[in-house]
């Protein structure tokens, strides 16, 4: 557990937190952030929760906490080496994806006997593996490398800012070999530990000894990690300043600066909270739930309001056990609440007054920045058509991106190029209907070809206003002269081939399947078929009542094409229960 730091101690970092904010009062949106996307650059929910379990029945109640009023909250989750499970993972953050939550992933070795075991030699890439095969819910991949290594029982049970400072540099350069896109965050680091090693050591040293073994390891961070809790004893007041305080996250800065780091880290406080009396006993050393519902309101207004602030998320949603009930927003003696907490009616009595509190607070319609991707997976547009000629086209897409589908703006179906001279009309994803990632839909396109000419095509998805980050698809067509067809054909034990036969086809525009007539030598007029491609292979089937059919497969090409289907035997098996077309086929 964290330590509380002395009265004069305090008092100084106080003061230099209140300098520093009065020198930079706007360290803003503006900051460079060195991964693929600035999470401040777009419209961000700052408001999250620290859950422990990847079920629904934790996303459920978090999404409901930090999306009420807003949208696009965070959760801090953790990932232990022993449970890096795909398909597990994967359907949780699909999970995510559907509830609009944004994870903030701390990986973690696994414990041994009181304390965690430090990584193995090379496991950064097996976490590069891993974590690179699952499917985010978005483009900024957010990893926390491991917690509080400046307490021994978090790192091996003996504090060694170097072993860590190059854990950390390995594990940056795996992940981001990997893929741009992971958001490399630091372990959160323990404010008000002492130096006592090698259980524990004051977060400037270790800092210091981490900057000494790896020169600049802090300027290769996207963010920065701060554990920002209210002490002394997790009680501390809401509108304090300082080391050791909801503030925590301004005196790091300031670390940070003293350190030589220019780069301006936006910050994510993924542990902060108090401890309340109720849990599986009541603790009278601690305020009521009541009182810490007050203190995070009071905090997320005032302390928490920083514009470089991407992420606040509270220790924690539920924990029904020691040592952590006092920190549940979830209730652990199963007594209900249905008072009136601050002015407003708790709509879930399971959970304890911040629950509903914090719920209930304004919140930002957070909308992160997501990979819309689409891979066509079966249709074209023709390479050639047929002059004056109609077509409907199925296009079948798959969801390779992030994003699912019509969850919000509409998707649609645009032709860049080609649109006017072929008569193409955007075609948007019926309201209602949601692709997520791996699904299919098909878009029927129609299209119209002009008289003459070779039209180039280039078609993509948007989402909204926004192309699609998928390459556009292009095509080429051009308008032809139609196919004529000539059909030749015979009948067995026959000498006269007139009559009426079934021409069937069956091709990438289609099946269709027509009447024709051939004369008594076996050979029909010329048939204009403009339903068929020129320059298209197809699948010829020519048919007559009581005779086994006969199959082709020929390309075709504008002007005449002849198919000769040879001659057509009797189905024996079938005239023998019909006898009088057997004897019809038997007379000359």
């Amino acid at each position: 557990m964290r330590f509380c730091l002395n009265k004069t101690h305090t008092l100084i970092g106080s003061c230099i937190v209140v300098i520093i904010l009065f020198i930079y009062p706007n360290i803003t949106q503006s900051q460079v952030v060195y991964a693929t996307v600035d999470p401040l650059a777009v419209p961000n929910n700052k408001f999250g929760i620290h859950i422990i379990q990847a079920t629904p029945d934790e996303s459920s109640p978090a999404a409901s906490l930090v999306n009420t009023n807003g949208d696009w909250g965070y959760v801090t989750v953790l990932i232990e080496s022993k449970d890096r499970n795909h398909d597990k993972w994967q359907e949780f953050f699909n999970d995510l994806r559907r509830r609009h939550l944004i994870p903030l992933v701390r990986i973690a070795t696994q414990p041994e006997g009181n304390y965690w075991k430090r990584p193995y030699e090379g496991e950064e890439q097996a976490w590069a593996d891993f974590l690179d095969a699952l499917n985010w819910p978005t483009k900024n991949r957010y990893i926390i490398i491991y917690n509080e290594p400046n307490h021994g029982r978090e790192w091996g049970n003996f504090v060694d800012a170097k072993s860590y400072a190059e854990t950390l540099d390995k594990t940056i350069t795996a992940l981001k070999s990997k893929n741009r896109n992971f958001f490399v965050l630091n372990a959160g680091f323990d404010a008000s530990a002492p130096s006592r090693p090698p259980a524990y050591e004051d977060q400037i040293s270790f800092m210091r000894q981490m900057n000494g073994a790896v020169p600049g390891i802090f300027d290769k961070l996207d963010g920065w990690v701060s554990h920002s809790y209210p002490n002394p004893e997790f009680a501390g007041s809401p509108d304090a300043v300082g080391r050791g305080t909801v503030r925590t996250y301004a005196w790091e800065m300031q670390q940070l600066q003293n350190l030589g780091v220019d780069k301006s880290l936006p910050v994510f406080i993924t542990e902060t909270g108090w401890k309340h009396a109720e849990g599986l006993n009541f603790d009278r050393r601690f305020p009521g739930a009541d009182i810490v519902a007050e203190n995070y309101k009071h905090a997320f207004e005032n302390a928490w309001n920083a514009g470089r602030i991407v992420a606040i998320t509270p220790f924690l949603l539920s924990y029904q056990e020691v040592p952590f009930d006092h920190f549940s927003f979830k209730r652990v003696t199963g007594e209900k609440q249905n008072q009136k907490i601050l002015g407003i009616e708790n709509s879930d009595p399971n959970f304890y007054s911040m629950y509903q509190v914090l719920m209930n607070l304004p919140k930002t319609i957070g909308k992160p920045v997501q990979e819309n991707k689409a891979k066509l997976t079966q249709g074209e547009i023709y390479s050639s058509i047929v002059s004056g000629q109609s077509y409907t086209i199925s296009l079948t897409f798959q969801n390779t991106g992030q994003s699912i589908w019509g969850d919000t703006e509409p998707i649609k179906l645009v032709a860049i190029r080609g649109a006017q001279e072929l008569g193409i009309n955007s075609i948007e994803l019926p309201k209602g209907i949601k692709i997520e990632p791996n699904q299919k839909y098909t878009f029927e396109v129609n299209l119209k070809a002009p008289q003459s000419g070779t039209y180039p095509v280039s078609l993509n998805l948007f989402v909204g206003a926004k192309q699609f980050d998928s390459d556009p698809l292009k095509f080429t067509t051009q308008v032809k002269s139609p196919v004529i067809l000539k059909i030749i054909g015979a009948l067995g034990w026959k000498r006269d081939f007139k009559g009426d036969y079934i021409l069937k086809i069956k091709g990438v525009s289609g099946e269709s399947s027509q009447n024709i007539s051939l004369n008594k030598e076996g050979a029909s007029r010329e048939i204009e078929a403009r339903y068929l491609l020129p320059d298209y292979a197809f699948n010829f089937t020519l048919e007559k009542p009581f005779y086994l059919p006969k199959a082709l497969e020929q390309k075709v090409y504008a002007g005449v094409n002849t198919l000769d289907f040879g001659t057509l035997q009797p189905d024996i098996l079938t005239l023998i229960f019909h006898p009088g077309e057997l004897l019809k086929l038997l007379l000359p």
